[in-house]
């Protein structure tokens, strides 16, 4: 851990004891009773755009009115090329609008790694809306954390998306293999970049411990990440996995992006 990395994380220690996480909106940091749901404040929680209505059946993010079928414009669009992604089906919390950001912005930059076990209570509660609490649990052979680049890791201290995961499958009763995938490079900030080029830029940028091939072949995986995009970086690690003979690779974000147009 960096030296910068070590004197925020003492800050938000330091923080924490003055004012304990569960007393503090994960969103806007307004003081709550403990007793809030997802540790949000009332305004909070009302402007989250839960994904409660119709979503995308193949990548789970939220339907707009404007979008006519079952399918998002992206994945629509894809399929009428024949453009298919390499997963089998994402699942998606929430819209990823300005409280989701927040969150996510205080997990991953503010350092408050607390956040990532509610983000999991948060991800498990929605599948549990859409499927029998035994049944989620033998629907996967191992859960995946998306893994981050050792030099981020190094400067912040954690992965996110490792920390959510252990929420979730700590109440899923999951297997949970956060040291299975290797991300083998750094890239460059996916914002910015369109569709064709995050493919690139994510490109060849993950591998799978050796420790673990003959567990990934035939296995049914769910992969954990923060925040769904174009869905570049899952695509390319659903592709890896495959080929190394995963029989099912799903996704379960916190938030997912806007419908838009694949290119």
């Amino acid at each position: 851990m960096s030296k910068d990395s070590w004197i925020r994380r003492i800050g938000n220690e330091i923080l924490d004891l003055v004012y304990p996480p569960g007393l503090y909106c994960i969103c806007c940091g307004k003081i709550i009773d403990e007793s809030r749901p997802y540790r949000l404040c009332n305004d909070c929680m009302r402007s989250m755009n839960w994904n409660t209505g119709r979503s995308c059946e193949r990548c789970g993010r939220p339907l707009a009115d404007t979008d006519p079928g079952k399918l998002c414009f992206g994945c629509a669009q894809r399929e009428a090329i024949g453009q298919e992604k390499n997963f089998d089906r994402g699942y998606a919390c929430t819209g990823y609008g300005a409280c989701a950001q927040a969150v996510i912005f205080a997990l991953k930059y503010a350092g408050h790694a607390d956040i990532g076990d509610t983000l999991g209570e948060i991800l498990y509660d929605y599948m549990l809306s859409i499927y029998d609490e035994d049944v989620l649990a033998g629907m996967y052979d191992v859960v995946i954390p998306v893994p981050i680049h050792a030099d981020k890791l190094k400067k912040r201290g954690f992965n996110h998306a490792e920390l959510i995961g252990r929420g979730f499958t700590k109440r899923a009763d999951l297997r949970f293999d956060p040291g299975a995938l290797v991300r083998t490079r750094g890239t460059v900030p996916m914002k910015g970049l369109g569709p064709a080029e995050r493919r690139a830029n994510i490109r060849g940028a993950f591998t799978i411990r050796n420790s673990r091939l003959t567990q990934i072949q035939g296995a049914r995986i769910l992969l954990i990440d923060d925040i769904f995009t174009t869905g570049s970086t899952i695509d390319e690690i659903s592709s890896l996995l495959k080929c190394h003979g995963a029989s099912r690779v799903d996704f379960l974000a916190f938030a997912a992006a806007g419908d838009m147009i694949a290119m």
